[in-house]
């Protein structure tokens, strides 16, 4: 395989300002050239001030161009090779449109879950790469009476490498695919930006934050049963 095209789009249920056109132009060789596009549809039917109330701006296209390595290739390949290529000839209303185009065929992928994770990770390896935004970055305190012990958890997205520090050293590197399980369940829970503290409250708890100055208490300002995120770092 020397080439590759992902089309996608979200369902026609999703409403402007969330939905959006994907399409990625991929070059196989011992790189991987790309040329990522995001483009937000039917968004002139909104006033601009409807965009900005729900977190968007009006500049949110992407055109983005580079070379990712290695892993991202292998990735990709286990991807295709995993496939079950199907030909819908109509789409539900409530059904994403997929459109995978090869040397050999042009099909609509059978397992979407996995081609949606690997665009929103393609996405922000790209948004790494053009130093858009920088790699993941989450803080962990556990404070259990008199011991404290801190995890930064970086997912660098642009090599596809996930690693842990423990109280400032470098401990381990974790196989890229438990990043998503672990975000999933991180996310799964409600954040409380009013309950945030400025940094870490000093007494008995499990902190986590996200890359910015607040800080989350799990069970107050991140409603999220603890084991989620203990049952993670315990396996570290």
């Amino acid at each position: 395989m020397k080439s590759l095209t992902i089309r996608y789009q979200t369902s026609e249920l999703i409403p402007a300002p969330f939905a959006n056109a994907i399409e990625i132009i991929l070059d196989l060789n011992n790189e991987l050239k790309y040329q990522f596009e995001l483009t937000y549809i039917d968004r002139d039917q909104l006033t601009e001030e409807e965009i900005l109330e729900e977190g968007f701006s009006t500049k949110d296209d992407l055109v983005l161009k580079g070379i990712l390595k290695e892993p991202w290739i292998s990735a990709l390949e286990s991807l295709i090779s995993e496939t079950k290529k199907t030909y819908p000839i109509e789409l539900k209303e409530d059904q994403e449109f997929w459109e995978i185009t090869t040397e050999e065929a042009i099909f609509f992928p059978n397992n979407t879950k996995p081609w949606k994770i690997f665009i929103d990770q393609f996405q922000q390896a790209c948004l790494e790469q053009n130093i858009i935004e920088k790699p993941l970055q989450i803080g962990i305190c556990r404070k259990d009476y008199d011991l404290e012990t801190s995890f930064q958890i970086i997912g660098c997205f642009e090599n596809r490498t996930l690693e842990v520090i423990t109280n400032g050293i470098l401990s381990k590197q974790i196989e890229w695919n438990k990043l998503n399980p672990f975000l999933m369940n991180l996310y799964s829970g409600e954040f409380n930006f009013e309950k945030a503290t400025d940094g870490i409250p000093k007494k008995t708890g499990l902190f986590i934050n996200l890359g910015d100055e607040l800080w989350y208490e799990v069970g107050k300002s991140l409603l999220i049963q603890p084991s989620k995120i203990t049952s993670w770092i315990d396996a570290l």
